[in-house]
């Protein structure tokens, strides 16, 4: 349904209701509403009333309508925010506008009124906001039983909420056990300055007991300290075993020596006990010596465990124990048993006691899988990859449809605008309630627009796997030849890459401060500008530019796998992990490659090398080469750089 102007805005804006003024082409009215925004920037009102009155018909008319609305906050009357939100409840367009008035009210201390307009957040802040105006207008009893859930966070909430834990706090529930709930969570956290302000309102023994766990966080070695622990606390045994978890995240062998002096000298809960011996068993993985193992076949695994089964599984795989993979594979809860992963080792496991003929009846069922898994499976049996491409059943009428929606109207024109933030949203209100041949039609549409990442997602919310065009998109394929043939690295690993990192969402931002197609690290791209391409460092912003991001990205694949011997797969993984981890991560004796990569201890960079590996092949189909079979890529990972030889994952320009 086609959005309303709000009556009370729209006087507001242009004191009018006007019919749309003149025909105008989209590019037009894009450029006009490029103009109104910053006319309203500038606060030139009587140009943007004009060519606010030339966009009532232009899809993101509303963008402006909120726009003016946001900025004179101060003067509007709850009348015009309550239109506003019923006119625009189906849009994003609410919820900003919901939340830029809620700051307002909160920053005004219009609690009562703050009320009206509050709908249950996640925001820990907007939480401790809303329970003040309870306490404020008051409802304080209803307010209070609900502070405890907030306050009882192993990190530092926001300042909103200090009222509201002072009020709580005065009502008598910050109580010792409480605190020591609160620390406990603070500890786990590794916020142990936290931990350390909250102790100061504990007794002075109790403060004691803090600084000792504070002590064992820095020292986690100092469990083992009889005379410091002699005397009993209720969190000695919590603080004792979280030292000793600590500690194996370092060093398994050193937590298992730690664990062994002080198991049975304190009264563990049998919670505690698995726990800390379950974690010691996941760090322990890696580790080829026989007290590492004897100690992770003597735990206790229940049904239900299934990261200790992992770790186990991949324990043996070290060895090459095939029996207890085999053991260990058939004791995992049913569901997990079934998955590729496992049927492709129980398969491995089969082959390597003798059983050829179970072995290869399996490798045939997970062959049918077009993935990593199924691959390595086809590989083994000398079958065909399973690479078929099918595309999308869907009809033109109903993409048709989907590209009439409102939303997806306001998309494509903030598509247009790069205005990347709101086209997604859009797209996530657009794609949110549609059924799975909709989304399929929606994916469909997305890919015929080049929003390539919406397309990727959208399909994949359907479970249609078998679209390789969609899945799979060839952009930039001409920038990605020139920098592979420029460094000499295969095109289908940078593309396959490229998927993995950003789905080819140019614009793409980490968490961690990546960025771009390739999503680089802006101290990463200055160094290989520099190193590689002897350029000047870019700019922040050039990053999000395929062209340099890409030429730095294949440069830096090239300078990865120039430092690991050659080797592509530990250059994939380093592109995930970094150099450093991955020579960390080398076996002390050689290894199967897919052994090694199921041993790496990142399970990020497990999927990560995964998934690499599957697409490049998946790439090479999609260019019409006929694809280089994993087998000739996945050669044994020896202990040292130097000792690698043709092993590459990616060994031609093509």
């Amino acid at each position: 349904m086609q959005m309303r102007l709000p009556t009370a805005v729209s006087l507001v804006l242009c004191g009018l209701l006007a019919a749309p003024v003149g025909a105008t082409t989209l590019q037009q009215q894009r450029s006009a509403f490029v103009a109104a925004e910053n006319a309203l920037d500038r606060g030139a009102m009587t140009e943007f009333r004009r060519l606010e009155k030339r966009l009532r018909d232009y899809p993101l008319h509303g963008y402006l309508v909120y726009e003016a609305l946001r900025k004179r906050l101060d003067a509007a009357g709850t009348g015009e925010i309550t239109q506003f939100l019923e006119d625009y409840a189906d849009t994003p367009l609410a919820w900003l506008l919901r939340r830029d008035w809620l700051n307002h009210l909160a920053g005004k201390r219009r609690w009562k009124t703050f009320l009206t307009y509050y709908t249950p957040s996640t925001s820990a802040a907007r939480q401790c906001q809303y329970l003040q105006a309870l306490i404020v207008t008051g409802r304080k009893a209803e307010a209070i039983p609900q502070v405890e859930e907030i306050w009882l966070h192993g990190k530092s909430q926001p300042r909103a909420c200090d009222p509201v834990f002072k009020a709580w706090k005065d009502a008598g529930q910050r109580t010792p056990e409480r605190v020591w709930q609160r620390i406990e969570k603070a500890m786990a956290a590794g916020q142990w300055r936290l931990a350390d302000y909250l102790g100061r309102e504990l007794s002075n023994r109790d403060r004691v007991w803090v600084k000792r766990w504070i002590r064992l966080h820095k020292s986690p070695d100092r469990a083992t300290e009889k005379d410091r622990y002699r005397d009993a606390h209720p969190y000695r045994e919590t603080m004792l075993a979280q030292a000793v978890r600590r500690l194996a995240r370092w060093d398994g062998m050193r937590a298992l020596g730690v664990w062994e002096q002080i198991r049975h000298r304190y009264p563990f809960t049998d919670s505690e006990v698995r726990r800390t011996e379950h974690y010691i068993v996941r760090n322990l993985v890696r580790v080829p010596d026989a007290e590492a193992y004897a100690f992770i076949r003597r735990v206790d695994v229940g049904a239900d465990d299934v990261k200790v089964h992992a770790a186990r599984i991949r324990a043996a795989l070290l060895r090459e124990d095939w029996r207890q993979v085999a053991a260990w594979i058939a004791a995992l809860p049913d569901d997990e048993r079934r998955h590729e992963r496992w049927r492709y080792w129980l398969a491995r496991a089969l082959e390597g006691k003798g059983n050829s003929a179970a072995a290869d009846t399996l490798y045939a069922s997970v062959a049918r899988e077009r993935s990593y898994y199924g691959f390595l499976a086809a590989d083994r049996i000398g079958a065909d990859y399973h690479l078929e491409h099918n595309e999308t059943p869907v009809s033109a009428e109903l993409v048709a449809e989907i590209g009439a929606m409102d939303a997806v109207e306001r998309a494509r024109e903030l598509f247009a605008l790069e205005r990347w933030s709101d086209a997604r949203r859009e797209w996530r209100v657009a794609t949110k309630r549609l059924g799975t041949g909709q989304l399929k039609a929606a994916a469909k549409l997305a890919m015929q627009n080049g929003w390539h990442d919406r397309a990727i997602f959208t399909l994949a919310r359907t479970g249609y796997w078998d679209d390789l065009e969609l899945r799979f998109p060839l952009q930039h394929a001409d920038l990605v030849e020139q920098n592979a043939k420029r460094h000499g690295i295969d095109i289908a690993w940078v593309f396959a890459v490229m998927r993995q990192e950003s789905a080819f969402m140019s614009n793409a931002r980490s968490h961690a401060g990546a960025m771009g197609l390739m999503q680089l690290m802006p101290a990463t791209a200055r160094s290989v500008a520099r190193k590689m391409l002897k350029t000047r460092p870019p700019r922040r912003q050039e990053l999000l530019q395929p062209d340099t991001n890409i030429a730095l990205g294949s440069a830096y694949l090239k300078q990865m796998k120039g430092e690991l011997g050659d080797s592509a797969i530990l250059a994939t993984a380093a592109y995930n992990a970094g150099p450093h981890r991955v020579t960390r991560w080398l076996p002390q004796r050689t290894l199967p490659a897919d052994i090694w990569i199921e041993l790496v201890p990142f399970k990020e960079t497990r999927g990560y090398l995964r998934r690499v590996l599957a697409y490049t092949v998946i790439y090479e189909k999609r260019m019409g080469r006929n694809p280089k079979r994993l087998n000739e890529r996945l050669h044994p990972v020896p202990p040292a750089i130097g000792q690698l030889s043709g092993g590459r994952l990616a060994d031609s320009a093509g």
